[in-house]
């Protein structure tokens, strides 16, 4: 494990690491930034928390697997240039077997919310973080380049530097990737603010569904009939709907945004299969995964 500058220790864990090098450029308990270089491939596993870690690849990386809360998951080949964004209240666990070179951004969910409110600006209910699909952000690549003189020379680096442009990545992260919490005020019997968070954020980590009523209700400290109730007064329809709805937005972003093939979509939103993902599909939409890929595309 790493330690932050106030002895909080990251929850990332490192299984059997090789020789590699870490430069932090700035480090504190909610925001992080580390260039890591591994000479040759490790395991690695990150442990749930409430937070976010945005990856800049420095090197080629292959396709590689890794386990998402235990479900399989083959990550595409990353490019020189292209990030990946993972949502740490998921527990990821890869293997890369290759030697890496990558600016890692970590941020917790305090410290969005504290930026958000400093700022005026609305909250988010999460960060739009695709799994298995590699970003081409521009942005993320351009700040990340920013900051290889402070890496490479960490004793000579500008802390306030360092800073800023820790922020205007967090600034890109939640203004591209964020997804707004609903600003009216719930209709009466709704859930509470913290609840709704709470709950979209356990049905996520569960895309396949196989979370039952008792534990979202639990998780909100409510009987089941109540949060069943409180739930669709909420947002308008059931959790089971609510999360169909969530894994035709996720597949069309992949569909769109990655170059993976539409039986392995299909696994990462939860589906049972191609065939079961494809009926799902041209219900809500009326075209085809590959039809509207190919529209998409034009």
């Amino acid at each position: 494990m790493t330690e932050t500058a106030d002895g909080h220790a990251r929850k990332f864990n490192e299984i059997d690491a090789p020789p590699q090098i870490r430069v932090s450029a700035s480090q504190s308990a909610e925001i992080s930034l580390t260039w890591k270089i591994s000479r040759s491939g490790n395991p690695a596993r990150f442990e749930r928390e409430d937070g976010y870690l945005m990856c800049l690849r420095r090197t080629n990386v292959p396709k590689n697997p890794r386990r998402i809360d235990g479900r399989s998951v083959v990550m595409p080949r990353m490019a020189h240039g292209q990030s990946l964004l993972a949502d740490l209240n998921r527990k990821h666990t890869k293997t890369i077997h290759t030697a890496i070179s990558c600016i890692s951004f970590h941020v917790s969910r305090g410290a969005i919310d504290r930026f958000l409110e400093e700022h005026g600006l609305p909250k988010v209910a999460f960060l739009r973080a695709v799994q298995g699909a590699a970003l081409d952000d521009p942005m993320i690549e351009n700040l990340g380049n920013c900051l290889l003189p402070a890496f490479q020379r960490p004793e000579a680096a500008n802390q306030l530097f360092v800073d800023y442009v820790a922020l205007a990545l967090l600034a890109h992260l939640v203004t591209r990737y964020g997804e707004r919490e609903i600003t009216m005020p719930p209709a009466r019997g709704g859930l509470a603010p913290w609840q709704e968070r709470r709950t979209k954020e356990m049905l996520l980590a569960s895309i396949d569904g196989k979370i039952g009523l008792d534990e979202l209700a639990k998780g909100c400290g409510l009987s089941r009939s109540h949060f069943a109730r409180a739930f669709k007064t909420t947002t308008g329809m059931s959790p089971l709907r609510w999360l169909h709805v969530q894994r035709i937005n996720r597949a069309k972003d992949l569909l769109l945004n990655s170059a993976l093939p539409v039986d392995q979509i299909a696994l990462q939103c939860g589906f049972a299969d191609q065939s079961h993902f494809t009926r799902a599909f041209l219900k809500a939409v009326n075209a085809t995964p590959g039809a509207w890929r190919r529209r998409g595309a034009r």
